[in-house]
């Protein structure tokens, strides 16, 4: 059994280290056959390899030094993938039939159920005002939570290409959105966020790859939010952190931990509903 568990080993971080040198080697991961066809099968390879084998992968010579390169390239192919499809959608004769054809639609859902359920759970009614932060070319978070869940979604990025293909996606007719240019911090391409106001701010999972910036961008966050306010951050564990980066309680300065869920099957996200740590001042 133990031979057969490392041939498994080794055969799934080669496996891995092959779709990171053809994506490293692709000369760019904008939508295609090939490009598609790679990260499909490293999306498969992630949900389907055991969760108790997924350490001893990411210790394999063939992948622990790549894991950080890898996340980078699946963050540029995410990027292109929605900015290709906010482009169909946008261009399409029936945009909601188009969004159907996402490859990813389903995902979204389930994650988008998920989340919806770790709020519940705080108490208090559904939140009214929410922020998307790093909400991308293709919010279908804010799409969710604007169609259906009926609240105010502001998507906030600091990229103007990124928020101009979002702008044209809203071809979906989804009422109660917004759109804003604006960083995080202080930085050198758009203004700093204001996020007073917000029932729930929704940090996207690629807002911050390294774990220093992760903790600079959740810092600001406790800043800015208002005093009860809640924060739902998207992590990743196990072989799943070659997508997305993984988030410690310890980067969640300011904030006191509500739920953590760690979804099985196909939805990659875990999910992280947090409150700022400063009460919330009686009105």
């Amino acid at each position: 059994m133990l031979w057969g568990s490392r041939r498994s080993v080794d055969a799934t971080a080669r496996h891995l280290r092959r779709l990171y040198d053809a994506l490293a080697a692709a000369p760019d991961l904008r939508p295609g056959p090939t490009v598609d066809a790679t990260f499909r099968d490293l999306v498969r390879l992630v949900v389907e390899t055991p969760a108790p084998m997924a350490e001893a992968v990411l210790r394999h010579p063939a992948v622990r030094d790549v894991v950080e390169h890898l996340r980078e390239l699946c963050s540029e192919g995410e990027y292109h993938r929605e900015l290709a499809w906010a482009e169909r959608i946008a261009a399409a004769a029936d945009p909601e039939a188009e969004l159907e054809l996402f490859p990813y639609v389903g995902n979204y859902r389930r994650l988008s159920v998920l989340e919806a359920t770790a709020v519940a759970g705080a108490g208090g009614r559904p939140p009214a005002r929410v922020a998307v932060v790093g909400s991308g070319p293709l919010p279908l978070t804010s799409f969710l939570l604007a169609g259906e869940g009926g609240a105010a979604v502001d998507n906030i990025d600091r990229n103007v290409e990124a928020l101009t293909a979002s702008r044209r996606a809203d071809a979906l007719g989804v009422a109660g959105l917004g759109f804003h240019l604006a960083d995080v911090g202080d930085g050198p391409v758009a203004p700093a966020v204001t996020l007073a106001g917000y029932d729930l701010v929704v940090l996207a999972a690629l807002v911050g790859l390294a774990p220093a910036r992760k903790r600079e961008v959740i810092g600001h966050l406790a800043a800015a939010m208002d005093p009860g306010a809640l924060l739902l951050v998207r992590s990743a564990r196990g072989l799943r952190t070659l997508l997305y980066p993984a988030v410690g309680r310890a980067a969640l300065a300011g904030f006191d931990v509500l739920h953590v869920v760690h979804p099985d099957g196909d939805v990659i996200n875990s999910v992280i509903l947090a409150r700022t740590s400063r009460p919330r001042r009686e009105r």
